[in-house]
């Protein structure tokens, strides 16, 4: 009885952490750019990335002369062995299957946008504000279609006296670990098998074909 307790509470504490919303902060305005890693509640800011304290100068040390390198000869490729680059392209397949299952499972918690056309000619600033209208009309269903929206603001204006356009973005993109892990193990093992069975020579292939 004990251990069944145990192993209800080990699965319960794996599922609460499956829930657990993983993903990223970007913002980028006048001040720069901002971009943080998001976990649960947690912020991790990388960019700007903090000043680091200064070390104490060391004593300078002699610089030795690093012994000559032997020149390595690049292997090349054995007859039938394919290359890196068609190996790779064997893995878009993949690729393309695990951005197909991201749809819809990646939530943009936040999604802001304001745009204040600007310039020098009033003419460009009327044909700029159109276009940045007919741009952000054509990108929206996308991000609708693709994405769990739950929060989201467009902005977008003229201002005759300002001298260039300025710009706002602000955006919070997240993904649950569970999902995270069941797409890494799915996509993965089916990556690397691809991988592996790509790497084999033309003739090994066909033989292994003609014998399935």
């Amino acid at each position: 009885m004990t251990f069944l307790k145990v192993l209800l509470i080990v699965l319960l504490v794996l599922w609460l952490i499956s829930l657990i919303r993983v993903g990223g902060r970007v913002r980028y305005g006048q001040e720069g750019l901002y971009a943080a890693a998001l976990l649960g509640p947690f912020k991790l800011q990388l960019l700007p990335a903090k000043p680091k304290k200064k070390k104490k100068p060391e004593k300078e040390k002699k610089k030795k002369e690093p012994p000559p390198q032997e020149e390595k000869h690049k292997k090349e490729p054995m007859d039938g062995q394919p290359g890196t680059l068609s190996r790779l392209m064997k893995l878009l397949p993949v690729a393309a299957q695990a951005c197909g299952a991201l749809k819809r499972k990646i939530c943009i918690n936040e999604l802001n946008l304001e745009l204040i056309w600007g310039g020098s000619d009033p003419a460009a600033i009327a044909l700029g504000y159109g276009q940045a209208n007919a741009v952000l009309g054509m990108l929206w269903p996308i991000f609708d279609h693709n994405f769990r929206v739950k929060r989201h603001s467009f902005q977008i204006g003229m201002d005759y006296g300002r001298t260039q356009p300025a710009v706002e973005i602000q955006a919070a993109v997240t993904l649950t670990v569970g999902q995270i892990v069941t797409l890494g193990i799915r996509y993965g093992l089916k990556a690397l098998f691809t991988w592996i069975k790509s790497g084999r020579p033309a003739g090994k292939r066909q033989e292994a074909m003609s014998h399935e």
